[in-house]
């Protein structure tokens, strides 16, 4: 059977649409669903990304029913109000992106040196990483419609993403988005969505510098459990969250 081709939609602002996207390629913005609702293209809320996806996007019907099941079984924390969804970084966030992670407050925690400053290059460069990895998934977070920070599954080079049994969480929120529960709620759904788009992932597991007591406390009110120090670097600890049965 051949597949039938795909139809690009131009939505008012001119970017193009399929509405047969991946489901995990975020939620619909704010333009696309105007646009949806005025061309009477059908659509379905997504417990999980708590947002509006089209009902014939890839993995549609049957995913959404598996995520309504997933959400009943969340604990409050994770269901809470709505506040974060994902989607991919675009090049067009480039001066938020740079905005937000050019800052040696959020560098402070995380593996790589800051590039002080982070220049327009650089930040196109970690944009088009984000995208084009084989073996990660990052995404966006939005709040209030907004990008404010970025979380990303790290998966084992060696095996395919879709095959790994495990993988890194890591994670990062501008700083002026800080101590509004924004990185808890992000990390529960976005390791919730996880194991939902990846059937063969069991564990998911953060490293944490001791400093950090912040993220500690987002980690563990998020559904992860302290695992002991990190093996591979001092100074840090481990927390994991299982697939539950």
């Amino acid at each position: 059977m051949i597949k039938n081709e795909v139809k690009l939609h131009q939505v008012p602002v001119g970017k193009p649409f399929n509405p047969q996207r991946l489901r995990f390629d975020g939620t619909l913005s704010r333009d696309e669903l105007v646009f949806c609702r005025q061309n009477a293209i059908a659509l379905a809320f997504d417990p999980v990304q708590q947002g509006w996806v089209t009902l014939d996007c890839e993995e549609g019907e049957e995913a959404l029913m598996t995520a309504r099941s997933t959400r009943d079984k969340q604990p409050a924390s994770v269901v809470g109000p709505v506040a974060c969804t994902f989607r991919r970084w675009r090049q067009e966030d480039l001066p938020v992106y740079r905005a937000l992670l050019d800052d040696p407050e959020i560098w402070a925690h995380l593996p790589e040196d800051y590039p002080d400053p982070l220049d327009t290059e650089t930040a196109r460069t970690l944009i088009d990483i984000s995208i084009e990895g084989q073996h990660h998934d990052v995404r966006a977070i939005e709040f209030d419609g907004d990008p404010v920070g970025q979380v990303r599954l790290a998966f084992d080079t060696k095996v395919a993403r879709d095959r790994a049994d495990t993988a890194e969480l890591s994670y990062w929120v501008g700083r002026r988005y800080w101590r509004r529960g924004i990185a808890k709620e992000a990390i529960a759904r976005f390791s919730e969505q996880a194991f939902l788009q990846y059937p063969a992932l069991n564990d998911i597991f953060a490293v944490v510098d001791d400093g950090n007591a912040a993220s500690a406390r987002a980690l563990a009110r998020s559904g992860f459990q302290r695992a002991g120090a990190s093996e591979n670097q001092a100074g840090a600890t481990v927390f994991t969250k299982r697939r539950r049965a």
